[in-house]
């Protein structure tokens, strides 16, 4: 007979664990508060990888799936997105943008008012932005530990989603920090291009045969809604961070 007693003792020693792993996790990434945060993006240890990892992710059922189109492979889920957005039918149309893959950075970045390493999560437009300084004959390769510069986050919740319009190199050259601190920060650095771990193409067909069930689109349960205005939706993002 099943001891229901200690099943609930086991049941509630898995999800202590699991919230203890999430919450540990959750410490690696840079929560960005409403207003002005300083941060200094950091270089990759060596130029066999670049300074951010980038990926694409389908977020269905309360679930991220990084799109193996990142990796060069094939993606069901963006092959129905396209099929649906095709179809220029509104219903289909709206399936689509939820089910879309959304673009994300993940980058190495000093959080000045704490002087911790942290993982900077950012969507596409505030990544043009930190990419805009590198074409910037004022700027340049702002990653520079030694003639870099510092970075300045503004974040603007007034709207119906975060805005980083605002966020801008700060303007004058300065060193990532004393040759003690800098050999520190970039002996900390995370394993960004380590997080993404790529969906199977065998599970994303599953979940697309559940969307289609008899080739009729019909909404997932509980698909996030998603629009254009949401693409750099960092707050929204970080939110789910354990589905990553």
């Amino acid at each position: 007979m099943v001891n229901i007693e200690n099943l609930k003792n086991k049941y509630n020693q898995i999800n202590k664990v699991a919230s203890k792993d999430n919450a540990d996790f959750l410490k690696k990434f840079l929560m960005m508060e409403e207003g002005e945060t300083i941060v200094r993006v950091l270089p990759w240890k060596d130029e066999t990888q670049e300074f951010y990892s980038e990926t694409g992710i389908h977020r269905i059922n309360d679930r991220n799936y990084h799109c193996p189109k990142v990796k060069g492979g094939e993606c069901p889920m963006c092959d129905l997105s396209f099929k649906l957005w095709n179809t220029k039918d509104e219903a289909n149309m709206d399936l689509a943008r939820q089910i879309k893959a959304r673009k994300r950075f993940y980058l190495n970045a000093v959080e000045r008012a704490t002087g911790e390493v942290k993982i900077l999560s950012v969507g596409i437009k505030l990544f043009s932005k930190i990419l805009d300084c590198f074409f910037d004959e004022d700027y340049g390769d702002i990653t520079d530990v030694n003639v870099g510069h510092d970075f300045k986050i503004v974040k603007d919740k007034s709207g119906q989603w975060p805005d980083y319009s605002k966020s801008a190199p700060k303007p004058k050259q300065s060193p990532l920090g004393s040759d003690k601190e800098t050999a520190e920060y970039m002996d900390t650095l995370h394993d960004v291009h380590g997080l993404i771990k790529v969906a199977s193409y065998e599970d994303l067909k599953k979940l697309v045969m559940e969307i289609t069930g008899d080739d009729t689109p019909e909404p997932p349960k509980e698909v996030v809604e998603s629009s254009n205005s949401k693409e750099d939706g960092d707050e929204d993002y970080l939110s789910h961070l354990k589905g990553l």
